[in-house]
């Protein structure tokens, strides 16, 4: 019996495990496994989501002129350089399959953001893995992994699941030792929440290099993670390349609406970043008082090393979290073994989580 065959790549790519949301049986649960934003949006972004409801009847701006020009306006950027997305995680995608194909190589850290991977694949590239140390990018092992058939590195800054930062130093030794026909994607997902003089999410390396590309997102520190947005800045060559495969109207209305009025809000933004690490610091400083190793964050979020012991690995820990209707993220896809992530939510929240672990660990 005939039947439709997929293209033999496709059925390489490994499904993307997303942080799990619910639990069998848990009516409350504190779910930390998928790095949001505990505060949601605020008012601002809430009126300005609910003014655009009036809109839904009409297709959004396809060029999402007034979002560009905020973005611009916020951070000092050239207008036409900038390309707007459903989601960064679109933007990787259209950048893998504009970018490689068939016989090409598409390169990324060992404990890179998995997503990576998966639209390599899909892109029909092979994939080559830089290996990390202490679970940071190290520049010269990316660059003893570059051939003639790397067309793009995928570069978390910070990274996910880690938490790791790379110092701008290290990213500009990188951009100039690498040939210029090889685009290099800076992710800054997390870049909000850095207080580091030596971190750069990528504008500086964008306005220098022509083949840097950073991408960013409203789904963290802004709190709109269910409404899937996400931008790039790059050259302007490339942004017309980007802005020719991506599909027509691929940001909604409210999206759009709730980006501009999400950029405005600085003083909110600006409180959450504090509150992180404020709170961030105290949960690590409790854990390591309990002997754990925690790797150092600029984030909104921590990765945690268990001990060896069966009854108080990181699978155990995470059965008994998982009784106490609280969600860690397993992190076995990207070899982090005996690990466990755990994002930095509310104040109450923590106490919780750090209280529940202390008594876990002590017995």
């Amino acid at each position: 019996m005939s039947k439709p065959i997929p293209k033999s790549h496709i059925l390489k790519i490994p499904p993307y495990e997303a942080g799990i949301s619910q639990l069998p049986k848990k009516k409350k649960i504190i779910k930390l496994s998928s790095n949001e934003s505990a505060y949601g949006a605020g008012n601002k972004v809430t009126k300005a989501y609910i003014a655009a409801l009036a809109k839904l009847n009409r297709y959004p701006d396809s060029n999402c002129d007034k979002l560009k020009k905020a973005i611009a306006k916020k951070f000092s950027l050239d207008y036409k350089s900038i390309v707007c997305s459903n989601g960064s995680d679109e933007l990787i995608t259209l950048i893998a399959k504009s970018f490689a194909g068939a016989g090409d190589e598409i390169l990324c850290t060992e404990h890179g953001f998995s997503y990576y991977r998966i639209a390599a694949i899909a892109a029909g590239a092979n994939t080559k893995i830089a290996k990390e140390v202490n679970c940071s990018v190290n520049v010269d092992n990316i660059l003893k992994q570059v051939t003639k058939r790397t067309k793009i590195i995928f570069l978390a800054n910070p990274g996910n699941p880690t938490g790791t930062y790379i110092a701008l130093g290290e990213i500009k030794k990188l951009c100039d030792q690498l040939p210029k026909k090889i685009l290099l994607v800076l992710d800054g997902a997390y870049a909000e929440f850095v207080d580091k003089n030596d971190y750069d999410p990528g504008i500086r390396l964008v306005k220098k290099y022509s083949n840097v590309i950073m991408i960013r997102t409203f789904s963290k520190i802004y709190g709109l993670s269910g409404l899937r947005l996400g931008w790039a800045y790059c050259s302007t060559e490339v942004s017309k390349i980007l802005n020719r495969v991506r599909n027509p109207f691929n940001v909604n209305t409210a999206a759009q609406e709730a980006g501009i009025a999400a950029l405005k809000d600085t003083k909110f933004i600006k409180k959450i970043a504090e509150k992180n690490i404020k709170l961030r610091n105290w949960v690590v400083s409790r854990l390591q008082a309990r002997s754990l190793f925690i790797y150092p964050s600029v984030t909104n979020f921590i990765l945690i090393r268990f001990p060896n012991d069966r009854k108080r690995n990181a699978n155990a820990t995470n059965k008994f979290l998982v009784r106490n209707g609280i969600i860690l993220r397993k992190v076995d896809e990207y070899n982090l073994k005996n690990c466990l992530r755990l994002t930095i939510g509310r104040k109450i929240e923590m106490k919780t989580v750090v209280t529940k672990l202390e008594r876990f660990l002590k017995n």
